[in-house]
């Protein structure tokens, strides 16, 4: 089984740790528990595309309490639509949402680091990993989500948490798609492309927007 590899993560706090992994999906993952609870893109996505050309297999697990309100259905929905302006059009995305002792299991296990972050995406694919600026039009994998995380940095940020959410699963599509933030050039290349998609969403700069209050510092920490 390959090695992970890191990166930084996608959340700004210092309560989260500063890096990511990307491996693939290790025996006793999340993904691998429940059944998802949703298959194929849902009825109701924003950005719905024809089958004939959208042949993405999204999945979507929640593996603890829900956000308030509900990121069940409402996340999966929009992912869909940004796997859909990505230029993806086929493979297999699982995004599992897990706690805090979940997350820090899972970090401790890949990455060597006992402390809670926001998100690991493991790639599945067969193929070598793409690179920062490649066409990608086909991925496979997982991606886990911390729902504890989101919270806290949806209190700073002045957002729902299934919103931080959304960033998080978008910042682990990224990384399928080849960007890395292992540097400042390709982290703020990254992040400014998750910020360009959730705005053509309709979201705004999730990743880059103002705190909710001044006294809180502006900057994202390591993603």
């Amino acid at each position: 089984m390959p090695q992970p590899t890191t990166s930084e993560s996608a959340s700004p706090s210092d309560n989260a740790a500063p890096e990511a992994a990307e491996p693939p999906r290790p025996a006793g993952a999340p993904a691998d528990d429940p059944e998802p609870s949703s298959g194929r893109f849902p009825p109701d996505s924003p950005r719905r595309q024809d089958a004939a050309d959208f042949a993405v297999e999204l999945s979507f697990t929640l593996d603890t309490t829900d956000t308030v309100p509900p990121a069940a259905g409402w996340l999966e929905s929009h992912l869909a639509q940004a796997i859909r302006l990505s230029g993806v059009t086929a493979g297999s995305l699982s995004v599992t949402v897990i706690d805090d002792p979940t997350m820090i299991a899972l970090h401790a296990e890949h990455c060597d680091d006992p402390m809670p972050t926001d998100v690991l995406t493991f790639d599945l694919a067969d193929h070598p990993a793409p690179q920062p600026g490649d066409v990608v039009t086909q991925i496979d994998g997982d991606v886990v989500i911390c729902r504890d995380e989101a919270e806290r940095q949806a209190a700073v940020r002045g957002h729902d948490s299934r919103v931080e959410l959304l960033l998080y699963a978008v910042h682990g599509l990224m990384h399928l798609l080849g960007e890395d933030d292992l540097d400042d050039a390709h982290y703020q290349r990254m992040h400014q492309r998750e910020d360009r998609l959730l705005t053509q969403m309709g979201f705004g700069p999730v990743f880059h927007g103002p705190p909710s209050t001044p006294s809180t510092p502006a900057t994202r920490g390591d993603a």
